[in-house]
């Protein structure tokens, strides 16, 4: 049987002798083939890159959100670093008669300033309670979902913190007397407040529904500071809960009691 062959004629705009291709069936076929392949790999090429070229827009703009928070953690660290100085300044100015005893030495833990009591001839002191000052009272009453993780050489990798699993909407309280230093919106940790306790110590409570506390205001320990929420990068209702001392993060659980029996995550059961 006589195979068929095809002929393609190509004239161009002069009258030049037009180009005449001829081939067979076989080589009509694979070049039928080749077209549809390569259809059919740019629609799957548009199909898979153009969501990720348009979502290349809202990951420009998380980087750039990023990077204010950055800015947003270097004004909180600047404000402690003045809190500090501040501090130095005032022992400094009360000079050698203030006496601070230990919370180890001393169970009254209060401040005894004998130069005020000889001048003002009274057998009494200003009591002042450092403990008020130690985050060791729970923000909220809930489970361990995740615990303290600072092992990895790759910080990402380290959960500088608890996750506390609550009812979404329960109040968090301050775990220690101090100052809010920062009451706002992080990429991270959505609704956030961080602490600052007079002895050194930083609290930072993260994912919060809403916070009700100020910059630059003064709380109490046990002050209802915010409200468990699931803001930020959260795949449930809890409180992200940090401690800081010197720049160094600390075990919640280390500080705080209840936390100690309430701890259901993968760290303390195994997988």
């Amino acid at each position: 049987m006589k195979k068929k062959n095809y002929t393609l004629h190509l004239v161009g705009d002069s009258h030049n002798k037009p180009i005449i291709i001829t081939f067979n069936s076989l080589v009509a076929r694979i070049l039928l083939l080749g077209a549809i392949v390569i259809t059919v790999v740019l629609i799957v090429g548009i199909i898979y890159f153009l969501p990720r070229a348009l979502k290349y827009s809202e990951v420009k703009a998380e980087n750039e959100q990023m990077i204010v928070d950055r800015l947003k953690v270097t004004r909180i660290l600047s404000d402690y670093n003045k809190i500090l100085q501040m501090d130095k300044y005032i022992r400094s100015v009360l000079g050698p008669d203030l006496n601070i005893p230990s919370i180890d030495s001393s169970l009254t833990d209060s401040l005894f300033i004998s130069s005020i009591k000889r001048r003002a001839n009274i057998d009494s002191s200003v009591q002042i309670s450092y403990l008020d000052n130690v985050p060791i009272y729970p923000p909220v009453e809930g489970y361990i979902t995740q615990g303290f993780v600072d092992d990895h050489v790759i910080t990402q990798d380290n959960h500088y913190g608890v996750d506390i699993a609550a009812p979404e909407g329960a109040p968090i309280r301050a775990s220690a007397s101090g100052v809010v230093l920062f009451s706002n919106w992080t990429y991270d940790l959505g609704y956030t407040i961080i602490l600052y306790h007079p002895n050194g110590y930083f609290t930072i409570y993260g994912h919060n529904q809403r916070n009700i506390v100020d910059e630059h205001q003064t709380v109490k320990r046990g002050d209802i500071i915010g409200y468990l929420g699931n803001t930020g990068i959260s795949q449930g209702p809890h409180l992200h809960f940090e401690i800081w001392r010197e720049g160094e993060p600390i075990d919640p659980q280390s500080m705080i009691y209840s936390y100690r029996h309430a701890d259901i995550s993968v760290n303390n059961y195994g997988e």
